[in-house]
């Protein structure tokens, strides 16, 4: 915490052997122990405030997280709240599951949200399933569940789509899963990227 101290907070250095250990031997193998300790340089207390589980297109175990954070910052005498989102994946070892893959987005409240369509689920449904890819043929009501947020769309091609959002603390929507449904068929997860596919139409 640089030059600030108050005493322990917690349990200290003791929870991060314990953490570390939930790391598949892979990814171990990519990041030390010591590398690992050190994410959390200046970090002197982390929350974990949304944690929800959804498929990925492999059939695995994935996870979407938001944490907060007590963050120091160098020559001030106070600490600032900091929040950030991510994903994680799990896979089986003999010990039973562990995360394989694992990253950390940082959250901008200073220009998100409100700034453009991309930080809201309903927009960026409208931008690019339907002006970039021409896809929409009627948008549905939107269902929120606490902080997931499900958009249902009926496609041009007769198939209806759901596309699934995270709320972040700063407003922001993430999008983090499609499924598609033609006619009576079942609920598939998808993998479109408008960006990619329908941005240059």
């Amino acid at each position: 915490m640089y030059d600030r101290g108050c005493g322990t907070i917690g349990q200290a250095k003791l929870p991060f052997p314990i953490a570390y250990n939930f790391l598949s031997q892979e990814y171990q193998n990519k990041l030390s122990y010591k590398e690992y300790v050190h994410l959390f340089s200046g970090i002197g207390h982390t929350s974990l405030i949304k944690l929800c589980q959804f498929p990925d297109r492999k059939r695995g175990i994935r996870f979407f997280y938001e944490i907060e954070t007590i963050e120091g910052a160098e020559g001030k005498k106070a600490e600032y709240f900091g929040y950030s989102y991510g994903f994680i994946s799990l896979l089986k070892e003999q010990e039973g599951f562990r995360i394989s893959e694992m990253n950390r987005i940082e959250e901008d409240f200073l220009c998100a949200p409100y700034h453009g369509w991309n930080h809201d689920g309903e927009a960026v449904v409208d931008v690019k399933y339907g002006h970039w890819c021409h896809l929409i043929e009627h948008i549905y009501p939107t269902i929120r569940n606490e902080y997931i947020k499900s958009i249902y769309f009926h496609g041009k091609d007769e198939a209806d789509y759901c596309i699934i959002f995270a709320h972040l603390t700063n407003g922001t929507d993430i999008e983090i899963a499609q499924f598609r449904k033609a006619g009576n068929e079942e609920w598939k997860q998808v993998y479109m990227k408008p960006e990619e596919d329908c941005a240059g139409e």
